[in-house]
């Protein structure tokens, strides 16, 4: 039978590995049988204990049960020399606004891993960043992702995207067949969006996950008639504000193809019906721009300059902006007022770029993300690096076995990265003593664009971003 394509890979295979992306079909992946001899390395190392002493309890950072929290460590096991872990905060806390939020996404992978990532942060930095979790419900049923949601326990906001977007074919540029029929089945209100109680049903679906932050339904805003689509997205927002429970709080959920923020006559439109409609405290906010080469930040001027006034806005109006799937770009973001970001491990979780069908990758792409550059680069590019004048060789949990055995672990290199991010995270929070979290970005900023001069690297290669994101800090 011919097709016209063949059928994407799945979406976590564009991880670390290789270079393609799809939406909602992940692979069954054992990973207890993985092959991996740094992975196993890692996980054999010992369980390690740190002390919770507002709880009087203990976070486990390492062994089977890493990510939990119990009462007393077993008899004779290792409890951490590095100190105390800070108090665990609630949502509204997070929501503040007194620390930045660092949001994970549950991949179709290495998502068991996640949890001794989480705790890790929250016991070395956990004064300095919240937490959260996200899960998207097409893409698991209700138990998995309640199950995701208490494996970590230092996670102040859980959240469960219901992807309405994805409806939206129209609008955005989404694959050819952007629901799978797994996806019909754990998100049945994606079946029918005209039902009566079509809201109801996503909210519904939001608790059913073990959400503690709900979100508005998120239909793509369409730019072609952007006033009736504002419109109908606030309608929604306020049907839903009209259904809550007690204790319950909702973020304005928007997706924006980027021509919103890039676009002068859009954006203020968008950002005067923001200003002007107050009921809402908190906004998620995904922006779909163009597709660009993995793990690599987009540095279109037009582009930041309206993810920069968003922001602005945001923080001048008091509003709490998260910005999910935008991993560097949306750290950046934090200089201008962002108050969160997401990310995962797969390259879709790094960005809601465009759909572009490409044909798989042959053989697998070893990545490694560099602190020092802020930036992902090719495992044999780093090894010409770690060489160069000035290079500090990282310390976190996953590179002593990451580059203590053969063959190259993907999955440490993944959870490298996200150790890293929330590192960087959290250090924009502890620098902003110093003229804020503006100043403290541009240091770190700055400090990569002086490590990046005279580098061997090539125009592929380059951080083309740092130059982008200087000039607009």
């Amino acid at each position: 039978m011919h097709q016209d394509e063949p059928d994407p890979m799945p979406e976590d295979e564009l991880e670390w590995s290789t270079g393609v992306n799809d939406e909602l079909d992940w692979s069954v992946v054992d990973e207890e049988q993985l092959e991996n001899a740094a992975l196993n390395a890692y996980l054999d190392a010992e369980d390690e204990y740190v002390p919770l002493p507002s709880e009087d309890s203990f976070l486990i950072l390492s062994g089977d049960d890493a990510g939990s929290v119990v009462t007393a460590p077993p008899t004779g096991s290792v409890v951490s020399k590095t100190g105390s872990a800070p108090p665990r905060i609630d949502r509204d806390q997070a929501l503040s606004g007194s620390r930045p939020i660092y949001l994970v996404q549950r991949g179709g992978r290495y998502y068991k891993f996640l949890p001794r990532v989480l705790v890790g942060l929250h016991a070395s930095y956990g004064d300095s960043l919240a937490l959260g979790a996200i899960v998207n419900i097409p893409s698991a049923n209700a138990q998995a992702n309640r199950n995701f949601f208490a494996l970590s326990p230092v996670s102040a906001l859980r959240i469960a995207d219901p992807q309405c977007y994805l409806l939206d074919t129209e609008v955005l540029r989404l694959p050819k067949v952007p629901i799978k029929s797994r996806g019909y089945k754990n998100a049945p209100y994606l079946t029918d969006a005209e039902a009566p109680d079509w809201v109801q049903r996503v909210l519904d679906s939001q608790r059913a996950s073990g959400a503690n932050l709900l979100l508005t339904p998120g239909r793509a805003l369409d730019p072609d008639d952007p006033q009736r689509s504002l419109d109908k997205t606030y309608e929604q927002g306020d049907d839903v504000l009209s259904r809550l429970g007690r204790g319950e709080r909702v973020a304005l959920n928007l997706t924006l193809p980027a021509r919103w923020l890039s676009s002068t006559a859009l954006r203020n439109r968008l950002l005067d019906q923001i200003m002007d409609q107050d009921q809402f405290d908190t906004l998620y906010v995904r922006v779909q721009w163009a597709q660009g080469k993995a793990f690599t930040p987009p540095d279109d001027a037009e582009l930041l300059a309206g993810i920069k006034k968003l922001a602005n806005l945001c923080a001048d109006e008091e509003r709490c902006l998260l910005l999910p799937q935008t991993g560097l770009t949306g750290w950046y973001a934090l200089a201008h007022g962002a108050a969160g970001f997401g990310l995962g491990v797969s390259g879709t979780d790094q960005a809601f770029a465009e759909y572009v069908f490409r044909a798989g990758a042959k053989g697998a792409v070893e990545r490694y993300f560099e602190k020092q550059l802020i930036h992902t680069l090719e495992r044999n590019t780093h090894n010409v690096l770690a060489r160069t004048p000035g290079y500090v060789r990282c310390t976190c949990p996953y590179c002593p076995a990451l580059f203590a055995n053969e063959p190259w672990s993907h999955e440490l290199s993944a959870l490298h990265y996200l150790h890293i991010m929330g590192e960087l995270t959290a250090r924009v929070q502890r620098d902003s003593t110093r003229n804020g979290r503006h100043a403290a970005l541009r240091r770190l900023v700055a400090a990569a664009q002086r490590f990046a001069t005279d580098l061997p690297l090539n125009a592929e290669q380059s951080p083309k971003h740092l130059d982008a994101w200087g000039q607009a800090l």
